[in-house]
């Protein structure tokens, strides 16, 4: 789900950065956007992008190209000569035609020195106050903020690994802020600008960046590239940076929220009482199962299918192509399953997921159970799963249902409720065409059989390893539902169905007019719709909130069966869903309850951590009785 906040103003002291830091923006369903500076923005975007393999050399160059134009506003000279430079670097890395290896790691490492030099230069310019009039505060208010807004760049290392220089100069930064003084109002109160104390902790926090980021700035061996302080006394090199998205990246919920379909639920089964279908409900949701970066960025099967459907915001720079999908076989996520070249994938929809196989784009995996593992350990990084967990999130996903659809008959095809246009594009999806081999869009999207045929075709939309290399074979999507999926293709290629449509015609030859796509297209519409395919309401807490409810009541039975880390993965993934879903409260009274409901859980899942089974059952109780108590309260 998605909550649509108002956006940060833009403040770029450190200590409020600091304060973000060590507080956490909650990795969950709700991520305001942090606000950095242009050129902070782009550095800490293609400082991510660098660390990949492999990388995105189109995102590197609109982020060099951004750092290189803000630079031309302080020194064009500089800025071309970066610009070139640089570019030079990206030519020397892009992929061979003969297949000779990319020096990826020489090109990144010359790359990344270069730009850290250069986004020191453009602070430690804008810090220059030779270069303006010291008569007057506000060029210099201005010109301070815009060097803390480039130095910017480095906070977020800086706080992690140097965390005494951190707090030094953010108190820097404020004795600055200090010393400009004030004008007073109506010409009384006026505090003089102090301009021996505004240089003397500009030059103390200038000597301090140029020291650590200026013309002797290398990447340290065998590290992440990151903007090390090494020449810093007070450096930590024994500090780790946590897992970190880019800017620019959205792992969001949508609004209004698709409405998802159990088909348990919908003939009135409680899913309190099927315990196995709510385990794998709480998998689903929970970043808990992957391992890091997963786990710390607050990934879970839910961020890609939201209610088992697709996410069409999401988008990590470097990992995705365009928004609605991602490469999960790349450095980030699971490096050990990186397959080594950028091949994103459009999120597919889950709905009726137990009449699609087999699964994966291509297709690769004949069993579910055996998809999703691969999800876990090999996309995600998790540990080899509790076989309980994936009798779980099977069950709970072979209860994802299609929209139903008013349209049609139970054998596909379309009754008289359908418009005309829609009959006579079902004539066009049924005709044999010559250029297709004598075969039909039917042939493929059986309509029998939930637009299905449950093989692999090779339409040539993916590129060969080879020339005449057979690698390019696609897994058969379903047709139903598809109007609230796009994009569409499995690199979410086409952007409408109408685009889809034109595709074919224009692949094949197929020689439709305009009419007959037209037709085609209300057809696939028609096929692809839905009754009441989203919720009517942006407030979901209340439904959330019974949902963690049926999280918890897989407890009783993953302690009959000694499961205490399957039960302390449950008891966190409620505290962690309470607190990103808890901003759509209406009634910020109750924060509290949903606070103390949250830390219950927190208190439960230690507690089953140090095997202190009367005291989880106490917690456990204690949050029943808070939501039964409270649940009106918390819509």
């Amino acid at each position: 789900m998605t909550i649509n906040r108002q956006p940060r103003r833009n403040v770029w002291l450190p200590a409020v950065v600091a304060g973000l830091a060590i507080c956490g923006v909650a990795p969950g369903h709700v991520i305001p956007p942090e606000k950095l500076h242009p050129v902070a923005e782009s550095y800490r975007r293609v400082t991510f992008v660098l660390n990949l393999n492999p990388v995105v050399w189109e995102q590197v160059e609109t982020d060099v190209a951004a750092i290189a134009n803000h630079w031309r506003t302080v020194d064009p000279s500089a800025a071309d000569t970066f610009e070139q430079q640089a570019g030079t670097i990206v030519a020397g890395a892009q992929p061979r035609a003969t297949g000779e290896p990319v020096p990826r790691r020489e090109a990144t490492s010359e790359l990344f020195t270069l730009l850290t030099r250069a986004v020191n230069a453009i602070g430690q310019a804008k810090l220059d106050l030779s270069q303006h009039d010291l008569g007057s505060r506000e060029p210099v208010r201005l010109a301070m903020r815009e060097a803390q807004g480039v130095f910017g760049s480095f906070n977020d290392v800086l706080l992690v690994t140097d965390p005494i220089a951190f707090r030094s100069l953010g108190q820097r930064w404020l004795e600055m802020s200090s010393a400009l003084g004030t004008p007073g109002l109506l010409g009384a109160g006026e505090v003089p600008f102090d301009r021996d104390r505004f240089q003397d902790a500009a030059a103390a926090v200038s000597a301090y960046l140029q020291m650590n980021f200026g013309a002797d700035f290398a990447p340290l061996a065998d590290r992440p590239l990151a903007p090390w302080p090494a020449r810093s006394p007070t450096f930590d090199e024994s500090a780790t940076l946590p897992p970190k998205l880019p800017p620019g990246s959205n792992i969001n919920k949508q609004l209004p929220r698709p409405r998802q379909i159990l088909n348990m639920a919908t003939r009135g089964v409680d899913e309190a009482e099927t315990v196995l279908i709510a385990l794998g409900d709480m998998g689903f949701d929970s970043p808990f199962i992957f391992g890091e970066p997963a786990r710390s960025v607050g990934i879970s099967c839910n961020t890609c299918h939201n209610k088992s459907i697709t996410n069409p915001g999401l988008f990590i720079p470097g990992v995705s192509h365009r928004q609605g999908g991602m490469d999960v076989s790349n450095s980030f996520f699971a490096p050990h399953a990186n397959n080594g070249h950028f091949d994103p994938l459009d999120t597919p929809d889950l709905r009726g997921i137990r009449f699609t196989s087999p699964y994966g784009r291509n297709g690769r995996f004949e069993s579910l159970r055996e998809f999703v593992r691969n999800v876990i350990v090999n996309e995600f990084n998790g540990p080899e799963p509790d076989p309980l967990l994936l009798d779980g999130l099977i069950a709970y996903m072979f209860e994802f249902d299609f929209l139903p659809n008013a349209y049609l008959k139970t054998d596909g095809t379309l009754n008289d409720q359908a418009p005309p246009s829609a009959h006579r594009g079902q004539e066009i999806f049924r005709r044999p065409f010559t250029q297709m081999n004598g075969m039909s869009c039917a042939t493929c999207h059986v309509p029998s059989a939930n637009f299905v045929d449950h093989r692999r075709h090779d339409l040539g939309t993916v590129g060969g390893a080879e020339d005449y290399s057979r690698d390019g074979s696609l897994d058969t999507p379903t047709l139903l539902g598809i109007k609230y999926t796009p994009p569409f293709f499995h690199d979410g290629s086409q952007p409408t169905l109408r685009a889809v449509n034109e595709w074919f015609n224009r692949s094949f030859e197929l020689g439709l007019s305009d009419q007959e796509l037209d037709d085609l297209t209300a057809y696939v519409q028609i096929v692809g719709s839905g009754i009441d395919a989203f919720e009517d309401t942006t407030f979901t807490l209340d439904a959330e909130m019974e949902e963690f409810s049926f999280f918890l009541s897989a407890y009783e039975f993953l302690a009959a069966r000694n499961k205490p880390e399957l039960t302390a993965i449950t008891f966190r993934t409620v505290a962690f869903e309470i607190r990103a879903h808890k901003w759509d409260l209406q009634d910020w009274a109750h924060m509290g309850v949903l606070d103390r409901m949250a830390n219950l859980m927190d208190e439960a899942a230690a507690a089953i951590e140090e095997g202190d089974r009367q005291r989880v059952d106490t917690l456990v109780r204690e949050y029943r009785r808070m939501y039964e108590v409270h649940r009106k309260d918390l819509i």
